[in-house]
């Protein structure tokens, strides 16, 4: 089952009080501003590397996929 973000969005976001939701979105949004600037100077680590996986969530969370400069950066070396 695929879920709706935009639903899912809408039915948890009246249950946030106004301060907290604005918090949130302020806090989601730095997030993936500071993620984005990380990805744009930080060069793929080599396969095995243990910060393989935190470069590859920083990548995810900066939604540095497909349209991004360095987007070949993020996938799988061709052997």
């Amino acid at each position: 089952m695929i879920l709706d973000w935009q639903q899912f969005y809408e039915s948890v976001l009246p249950l946030i009080p106004a301060e907290i939701a604005s918090d949130l979105t302020m806090i989601g949004t730095f997030l993936v501003a500071l993620c984005a600037i990380v990805a744009r100077f930080w060069p793929r680590p080599a396969n095995g590397s243990k910060w393989l996986a935190l470069y590859a969530l920083i990548n995810r969370i900066a939604m540095n996929s497909k349209h991004a400069a360095n987007a070949d950066d993020t996938k799988e070396p061709k052997q």
